[in-house]
């Protein structure tokens, strides 16, 4: 039976390691997930006078959620931090001391050509940097992923939206099995049984389409929207991984830990930059 989260438990713990922080940071997901978090906020606030040596991961979007709702403690500051998810595109929640990630998930921030080819430069040791990025073309890569990828990503919303859950499976679903390239014939067979189901459920083919139409106004097609609206854990880093095995023709093994401490360094925050000022916000 998995432990149950225990909000007198997680304040105990704030108020024992207070002095080391200068906010309480909660997040989604688990203690696996703790180190890579703090380095990305370390490394965003470094020219601040925040400190931060502890975060406190609590569970899943619900459960953080529902501390932040039910945190009547004033004696500290503190922030909530959740994944944007496949409500980001549909769904806008406000709450006093929750900030909610304009990407799917903290993982899509790592995805930029320095912080990749970084990682293959480090793995391989057999090429220069520079070698490494004409060899992994990551911007091309991500144009040529960009459109079928997004449109999954559409109806996912769009049924999560309407039905109250979705699967999210992995890009592994959905890559060619000779090629490992994304198969856009799968994406389309994916997309046409979600599109049957929301039928089947009652959910008129006109209003898909213009729930449809108005993710696509508001989230275009572009490698922009990529890096927002589709899971950068369950798909963009896979999918990295298999890019750079296959350019690069090596075989390597990192867990899905040590694969995202290893790009923080390198990683362009600048689109958390958002995130950074409501911390500094929440200092005050």
């Amino acid at each position: 039976m998995a432990l149950e989260y225990n909000p007198e438990v997680v304040l105990a713990t704030t108020i024992f390691k207070e002095y080391r922080n200068s906010i309480d940071i909660y997040t989604e997901d688990c203690e696996k997930d703790k180190e890579f978090y703090l380095q990305i906020l370390q490394k965003l606030l470094s020219d601040t006078n925040v400190v931060i040596n502890d975060i406190y991961p609590i569970g899943n979007r619900r459960t953080v959620l529902k501390h932040c709702t039910n945190d009547t403690d004033t004696c500290r500051k503190k922030l909530h931090i959740v994944d944007g998810d496949i409500y980001l595109q549909y769904e806008n929640i406000t709450i006093p001391h929750l900030y909610v990630l304009d990407a799917y998930c903290i993982e899509n921030y790592m995805i930029c050509e320095d912080a990749i080819c970084n990682l293959a430069y480090r793995l391989y040791g057999r090429k220069s940097l520079g070698e490494i990025k004409t060899c992994l073309q990551i911007s091309q890569m991500l144009e040529n992923i960009a459109e079928p990828l997004i449109n999954l990503f559409y109806y996912y919303s769009v049924q999560m939206e309407c039905y109250g859950q979705f699967e999210l499976r992995s890009i592994h679903n959905y890559l060619d099995d000779n090629t490992n390239l994304v198969d856009v014939t799968k994406i389309n067979q994916r997309i046409s049984e979600i599109k049957l189901g929301l039928i089947d459920f009652g959910i008129p083919e006109e209003l898909i389409e213009e729930k449809i139409r108005q993710r696509k106004q508001k989230f275009p097609i572009n490698v922009d929207t990529l890096l927002c609206i589709v899971s950068g854990k369950n798909f963009l880093l896979p999918y990295v991984k298999c890019h750079i095995t296959k350019r690069l023709q090596f075989n390597w093994k990192l867990s899905s830990e040590a694969l995202k401490i290893n790009m923080v360094d390198n990683c362009d925050l600048v689109r958390l930059i958002p995130l950074k000022e409501a911390i500094l916000a929440a200092c005050i």
